[in-house]
């Protein structure tokens, strides 16, 4: 029994020696008693394969690299302990999720934390790190009546309380029947001198310091191996009773050099003196006389004379090299360049490249793309969790589809796994993307997934027709949504009774395991793995298989822990939940020679020869702690205060992160490449770390050159030569360069070299062409083909006025709505055109119910009326979604209030005018009570106008007859003379020219306008400081119903409105009377040779649209007036993809127009029109570069509004 330490600096062949010693051994006695390499996990396959590599060794029985794991592993195998289950961190957390859950009667704090996402890790580490360090549930109780560690919240106690509590309860569940990793460290101290590799020779190599569970393990080692020799990075021995200084660089070696040597001591082991190697040079860089500086001096501030030569990095004897990038996708870009150039020029293999970063998470992604573009091979050192792939998301929905009551998100989340329709099932995506369309639209949510009678075919039922004229969208569709439906509905549901009828945990388990049976989860794993081996995506289908035994694991843990137990299916779900948010793949390199890119703390490797250490920023290296653990760094400082020593606090570990980077800064052995960040993605800046002060310390001229991720403009061929490492990456630098050279003319030749090199290889054109295109991408779209516009639209155009404006307001949006007829998805939930169509309805139905007798009715048997036509109304509404919850019934009786008044100010114009309704709901078209309104449209072609007017009232006078259109709206509008111009607001007006046209053969006698009129249909909330007499609540309220729109200008027509207007102004309609005579400036009135231009203009307008349309115009045009811009709610934009900065992208700016032009602008060409002459696109209403801007918004011949 001895204890022998091997010391020295890095590189100082601290592991060569030991490996030398065990090859001494073996050649002396090949059988021996046992030679152990006790290394960390990371190292065990790299150590063998070095010892076995040199010395003539090609085999042995007798040497091994362990860790501490594996070890402990063989101890039990000869002292017991092997009987006991296994248990990760995945079951531990699972189990306390369950005892979170089970004692949230006794918890004080943590009751209602478990469904925190990552708050039973951070607890689970946090007991792990308690056994570790030997504090036991009994030790915090003997604190909780420490007065020293209250605190005025008294937070700290409280969290003590339900730390001890859960810890007491996880090692009770635990004891005698699993074993973590604490506990078979534990079993190594325990069982180590009673087994057979007591008589073992120790090494142990590659760790810093270790644990007291490890140092526990390592005492027994100690006091019963044959010998026991440690390898620790210590430049000098410590004698009795000294210490490390708090600064100083090896404190971490040096305080594990001094434990050890006082557990020798204490158990009374000699201890050698120490072997201290320190060869000049260091073997591990003698071809590199600047590393070697770096290591002896790091931490010094003694500068190196280098000679210029060596500053250059292809020098061979250039051993650092200093990188500021601009962003962290430049600094990746130019390491991946770097790294290109030495395996090319240098004859560096793949292997000998290591890329380490302190934050992994930061740079991983990039890494990835930048490495696959420039066709580096490599390999991400990690554990990656997997939350997202199918079969999680398909356990986790399944779970919570069954146990949450059917909810739709999670059946949607489970259906898009596609694990429910496999490749046999007959149902492909497009068939489950018909599903989802069919239950957002119907409200299917809930257990409606399980009830037949809830999947009604969706119909088409407008509420202005007659019940029973409701026709059945997609027959053959909806079949096809009820198959898919049996096909996903039915497994889950098994699973739900299996699982409501399962009796313990070992049931549930067994129904979860049936579910992915039956779905044929493994196969498809299974299919998926070959896939990905086959395209080359090794990690990934390896991945696959690692997954589903990962997922078998979980569940066989499940099953040790709680498998008799009767247990709620939520509770179930939850277990399951946090068992798989724990899981965590590990990867083996697919292949030996790749680029190692790992972090800082975690990864182990020899080897290097070329090190790149990315991302030293200010912050990262050395790295800034934070708080994010179940306990704050001040209650781990009280806690020490009171006896319970834990891992090292955040300064200690700020302080040892020197000594983490002085190892990666000795990790190569002929160049380190050091880079940084100035900015970050949001363009923020960013700070150099200290340690690039540092080491240009040591090497005052080493300079500092920025990388941008593109070549300077201005640099030379070299310069540019540069970033040509890559066919791909050199084409998509090429792209910039031609764009310069749009932009300057100037083209450099080495640049041309490039491109000619691409167009004279065939395997590239495409590509080239491809990439080149971009240079003259403008976002805009073509015109139609005479022929393609004709199969679109006929000859014969047949279009409602709302499809007019639509064009107007973009011709790109008209294409995609009646066009290629785009739909966006159907919602089950009350839109606004709901609201409308109900509001049409339910007044169209009154109106026609009372005729001309509304004003006779009162205030009650109006609401009564209302509520009557409503109730008949409502189950024909959007599958009946006024009558699905109680939500929607209060909605409902809100639409009912909101109708009774407007109703009521219906009535009120009835009794106070002559006018009385004629026509509901008149559509004038093809199918219409009237018919519609023919337009020639030349050549050949017309435009047939179509519509459906809400109300037309009529009213005789000494002029003959007048008619009135009331449109009823569900926001507030106005009739603008100047979107009249622009074609934006066309309605009203050819909703007037219509009947004009067609009073003689409809109404029996020609026809005169009176007015057109928008009615808005609200409930006007009143707001006053103090409540208000009845009679002035009640004008207030008129005058929010006040009417817009334009009338006639003749008083006599204006009175047949409101017949006791004398003077001032209406509350019914937008005018006012001049006690003189004449009207107010702000009323909305035109005269009737007015009229006459209105319709001329308007027919001019829709003849000018129809033939753009007919033309096949699409343009990506819409316009922009003031804040005014259909792009606001437009459905299309993934389509369109308008963007105004984008080249060829812009608003068509339409100005406001002068007064004095308004009426100029609608009277140009209507001569012409009124002699037949057909309105051609040139002849059309002029848009804002015709009428200059400058003018008001005009509403009527004298401006304003009533």
């Amino acid at each position: 029994m001895k204890l022998r330490f091997v010391l020295g600096r890095a590189g100082t062949g601290k592991t060569r020696r030991c490996l030398d010693e065990v090859r001494e051994r073996l050649a002396e006695s090949p059988d021996g008693p046992p030679l152990i390499l006790l290394v960390p996990e990371q190292a065990t396959f790299t150590t063998e394969y070095a010892l076995l590599k040199e010395g003539g060794i090609s085999g042995t029985m007798r040497a091994q690299a362990l860790s501490f794991r594996r070890l402990a592993f063989r101890v039990m195998q000869e002292t017991g302990g092997t009987a006991l289950v296994p248990i990760g961190e995945n079951g531990k957390n699972m189990l306390l999720f369950k005892l979170i859950h089970r004692h949230a009667d006794r918890l004080r704090l943590f009751a209602g934390s478990a469904g925190q996402h990552g708050f039973v890790e951070k607890l689970n580490e946090l007991l792990t790190e308690m056994k570790r360090y030997g504090v036991t549930p009994d030790k915090l109780d003997e604190l909780a009546g420490n007065a020293e560690l209250a605190s005025p919240d008294g937070l700290l106690a409280r969290k003590l309380h339900d730390i001890r509590l859960l810890y007491a309860e996880l090692e009770g569940a635990l004891a005698g029947r699993y074993l973590d990793a604490e506990d078979s460290l534990a079993h190594l101290a325990r069982g180590f001198a009673e087994s057979s590799l007591s008589a073992a020779e120790i090494w142990v190599d590659g760790f810093h310091g270790f644990t007291p569970a490890e140092y526990a393990a390592l005492e027994a080692m100690i006091r019963s191996a044959r010998s026991v020799t440690v390898a620790l990075t210590l430049d000098r021995p410590y004698g009795p009773g000294e210490l490390p200084g708090e600064l100083d660089l090896f404190h971490p070696t040096a305080e594990t050099y001094i434990r050890l040597r006082e557990l020798a001591e204490r158990a009374d082991v000699p201890v050698e003196e120490p072997v201290v190697l320190r060869p000049e040079p260091a073997p591990h860089w003698v071809d590199s006389p600047m590393l070697a500086h770096l290591e002896r001096h790091y931490g010094s501030r003694t500068p190196m004379a280098v000679p210029d030569a060596w500053l250059d990095p292809a020098h061979p004897n250039c051993g650092v090299v200093i990188r500021a990038a601009a962003n962290r996708r430049a600094e990746v870009d130019a390491a991946a360049r770097d790294i290109l150039r030495r395996v090319q020029e240098d004859g560096l293999r793949w292997r000998d490249v290591a890329v380490m970063v302190r934050n992994l998470a930061e740079y991983a992604d990039l890494i990835e793309q930048t490495f696959s573009d420039y066709g580096i091979p490599y390999f991400l050192d990690r554990k990656t969790a997997i939350p997202h792939h199918p079969l999680v998301e398909f356990i986790r929905s399944a779970l919570e589809t069954v146990t949450m009551g059917w909810r739709h998100d999670a059946i949607i989340r489970c259906v898009k796994t596609e694990l429910l329709t496999g490749p046999d099932s007959g149902f492909d995506r497009s068939d489950l993307d018909r599903l989802e369309n069919y239950v957002l639209a119907a409200g299917i949510d809930g257990r409606r997934w399980l009830d037949p009678e809830s999947w009604r075919p969706l119909v088409r039922d407008p509420l202005e027709d007659e019940p029973g004229n409701a026709k059945e969208e997609d027959p053959d569709g909806f079949r096809r949504v009820l198959a898919c439906r049996e096909r996903i509905v039915g497994p889950l549901e098994t699973f739900g009774r299996a699982l409501a009828r399962a009796r313990d945990v070992r049931a549930m388990c067994a129904a979860l395991y049936d579910l992915l049976d039956a779905v044929g989860a493994a196969d498809r794993l299974e299919a998926w793995s070959a896939e990905d081996a086959a395209s080359g995506e090794l990690l990934r289908a390896r991945a696959h298989r690692q997954l589903w035994d990962g997922v078998m694991n979980l569940l066989d843990q499940l099953v040790e822990l709680a498998g008799e137990e009767r247990m709620a299916a939520d509770l179930f779900a939850g277990m399951v939940g946090t068992g798989l948010d724990s899981l965590r793949l590990g990867s083996v390199p697919p292949s030996v020679d790749q680029v190692l890119v790992g972090s800082l703390d975690r990864s182990r490797t020899g080897g290097v020869r070329v090190a790149y250490l990315l991302g030293a920023n200010e912050g990262v290296l050395p790295m800034r702690s934070r708080e994010d653990g179940v306990l704050t760094e001040r209650e781990r400082e009280r806690l020490g205060d009171g006896g319970i020593r834990l891992a090292p606090g955040v300064r200690r570990r700020l302080l040892d992160e020197r000594f983490l980077i002085y190892c990666v800064l000795t990790l190569p052995s002929r160049a380190l490449w050091i880079s940084c960040a100035i900015a970050d993605e949001e363009g923020k800046a960013l700070y150099p770390s200290e340690l690039i002060r540092q080491v240009r310390a040591l090497f005052p001229k080493l300079p500092v050159l920025t990388e941008t991720g593109e070549p300077d403009a201005d640099g030379g061929a070299e310069e540019q030569l540069r970033h040509i490492r890559r066919p791909d990456r050199a084409l998509s630098l090429l792209v910039g360069r031609l764009r310069r050279f749009r932009e300057s003319g100037v083209m450099p030749e080495l640049w041309r070299d490039v491109y000619n090199w691409f167009a004279g290889r065939p395997e590239w054109h495409d590509r080239l062409t491809v990439v080149t295109s971009s240079l003259r991408y403008r976002n805009e779209a073509a015109r139609l083909l005479p022929l393609t516009a004709r199969r679109l639209y006929g000859d014969r155009l047949l279009a409602s006025v709302s499809r007019m404006e639509r064009f107007t307001a973009c011709p790109f949006q008209h294409f995609a709505a009646y066009g290629l007829k785009l739909e966006e998805r159907r919602l089950f939930r009350l839109e606004a055109p709901d609201v409308g169509q109900l509001f049409h309805a339910a007044l169209s139905r009154l109106a026609e119910a009372y005729g001309g007798r509304l004003g006779e009715a009162s205030p009650e048997e109006i609401a009564k009326a209302v509520s009557d036509i409503v109730d008949s109304l409502v189950p024909r509404l959007q599958s009946r979604i006024l009558m699905s919850s109680s939500r929607y019934g209060y909605i409902a009786r809100r639409l009912k209030r909101t109708l009774a008044r407007t109703a009521s100010v219906l009535a009120e114009h009835a009794r106070r005018g002559r006018f009385v309704p004629v026509g509901l709901e008149i559509a004038f078209g093809p199918d219409g009570q009237l018919p519609p309104l023919v337009l020639p449209a030349g050549d050949g072609r017309s435009v047939e106008v179509i519509g459906r007017i809400d109300r037309v009232d009529a009213a005789e006078s000494e002029d003959g007859l007048l008619l009135r259109i009331i449109d009823y709206k569900s926001s507030a509008h106005a009739l603008r003379l100047e979107d009249v111009v622009h074609g934006l607001t066309l309605q009203l007006l050819t909703y007037m020219d219509a009947l004009l046209t067609h009073a003689p053969v409809w109404l029996g006698k020609p026809a005169e306008p009176a007015g057109v009129l928008y009615f808005h249909v609200h409930d006007p909330l009143i707001a006053a400081p103090a409540p208000l007499p009845a009679d002035e609540v009640r004008k207030r309220s008129m005058k929010r119903y006040k009417t817009r729109g334009l009338l006639t200008a003749d008083e006599e027509i204006v009175r047949m409105m409101d017949h006791g207007l004398e003077a001032g102004r209406s509350e019914l309609i937008p005018v006012g009377l001049k006690k003189e005579g004449g009207f107010y400036s702000g009323s909305a009135v035109v005269t009737r040779d007015e009229w006459n231009v209105l319709r001329g203009a308007v027919r001019r307008t829709i003849v000018g649209i129809g033939s753009r349309i007919l033309d096949g115009e699409i343009a990506i045009a819409p316009y922009r007036k003031g804040d005014r811009s259909p792009c606001v709610f437009c459905p299309y934009k993934p389509v369109c993809h308008f963007d105004p900065l984008v080249e060829g992208g812009g608003y068509r700016r339409l100005g406001r127009i002068p007064k004095d032009r308004i009426w100029e602008a609608l009277r140009e060409g209507t001569e012409s029109a009124d002699q037949g002459k057909s309105a051609g696109e040139n002849e059309t209403a002029p848009v804002a570069g015709e009428a200059s801007a400058g003018g008001g918004n005009v509403l009527a011949r004298s401006g304003g509004e009533g």
